[in-house]
């Protein structure tokens, strides 16, 4: 079979299957990750499309964070407090590496003032960080998100591993707010334009839309049935060549009539 596969022909046919195999596992994979793109697209609309509510409606000061607050959209008025402001290094922002900048907001709680942290944006570089003006009530909207694990300890100056808001309560010496906020608005605006936005992650579970996973799976199976295909008819090539060839038969003489003469 190696032999028959070998000739120009089968050669040609095995390029072209190479072709047509590799076009159709691309298919299939970009089939599946529309499938995820689309779910997780769907998910990020139907998290922005919730009503606003006071953070106060969601979460107080020194209580746990709420089941299903992660990804709510809420508004918070108060002052922010750039003396407590922070980076957080190692983040990510369209594929470029930089820093987190987290500035808490003194809101009030009811019977006390308390702090929530807010991220303001992203940096690539500290120095362009800023801080806001202390002076000025704020109103901001964002998304609720719960404190992160704790993250690497050793950093300069400024700089914390994660939104650890239990090692913040241990620092502040104010009520903090088991969570913090992704800001999404603010008015009147005191970031400076050279800290970028965060989009708000998704939260809950990644969904899929098995439509396009069903689609994907046709495409590999196409793939596996061309390769089946080509190997069957360089089989069944290959068993011919090795068939030997029949002589051509030769058509048979009648017999020769007998006469008196062959008698003799």
């Amino acid at each position: 079979m190696i032999r028959t596969a070998l000739k120009p022909a089968w050669l040609a046919l095995l390029a072209l299957l190479v072709v047509v195999v590799i076009s159709f596992y691309q298919l299939g994979m970009w089939q599946l990750g529309v499938s995820t793109s689309t779910a997780s697209r769907e998910s990020s609309q139907e998290q922005a499309s919730r009503p606003t509510v006071p953070v106060e409606q969601l979460i107080a000061p020194r209580s746990t964070f709420p089941a299903e607050g992660a990804g709510r959209p809420v508004a918070v008025e108060g002052r922010y407090d750039p003396g407590r402001q922070f980076l957080v290094p190692d983040r990510l922002l369209e594929g470029e590496r930089g820093y987190w900048v987290v500035t808490p907001v003194r809101t009030d709680a009811g019977t006390e003032e308390a702090l929530l942290p807010v991220v303001r944006g992203f940096v690539t570089s500290p120095e362009d960080a800023g801080t806001p003006d202390d002076s000025v009530t704020v109103s901001l909207t964002g998304t609720l998100a719960p404190a992160e694990s704790p993250g690497p300890s050793g950093l300069p100056a400024g700089q914390r591993g994660s939104i650890d808001t239990a090692d913040l309560a241990n620092d502040w010496d104010a009520p903090i707010y088991d969570a913090f906020i992704f800001m999404v608005q603010e008015q009147p605006a005191l970031t400076d334009p050279a800290v970028q936005r965060v989009p708000p992650p998704v939260f809950g579970e990644d969904g899929i839309v098995w439509r396009n996973v069903g689609y994907g799976l046709q495409w590999f199976v196409f793939a596996a049935f061309a390769i089946f295909m080509y190997l069957r008819f360089l089989h069944d090539a290959a068993r011919r060549g090795r068939t030997p060839r029949q002589p051509p038969s030769l058509p048979h003489s009648a017999p020769a009539p007998v006469t008196e003469e062959t008698r003799r």
